[in-house]
């Protein structure tokens, strides 16, 4: 299972991340930083084999308090073509 790990402070690194989720066998963590539109945005992304542990670590670690600032996890999801989250068969015509 892939987790979203988001709202993380810019300087988070991937030992933090790894910390902060815990050391589980088979476990990949990564940090991608992103600089939009002159503001910054960091998260982590942690893959892991379980279903059952991702789903556990999205339940304790949804809405924690990290280096103060509230995280938001969840599955993560990766987006279509053009970047769309819109499902394509609701809405088949792409942004303008």
């Amino acid at each position: 299972m892939e987790i979203f790990v988001g709202n993380l402070p810019r300087n988070t690194s991937v030992l933090d991340l790894r910390k902060l989720i815990g050391e589980i066998d088979n476990a990949r963590y990564r940090i991608i930083r992103c600089d939009r539109n002159g503001s910054s945005a960091c998260y982590g992304h942690a893959i892991v084999q379980s279903h059952d542990t991702g789903k556990a670590i999205i339940e304790r670690l949804n809405g924690h308090e990290f280096k103060e600032r509230r995280l938001i996890v969840r599955r993560f999801m990766y987006r279509t073509d053009h970047h769309e989250r819109r499902c394509r068969m609701v809405f088949p015509v792409g942004w303008n």
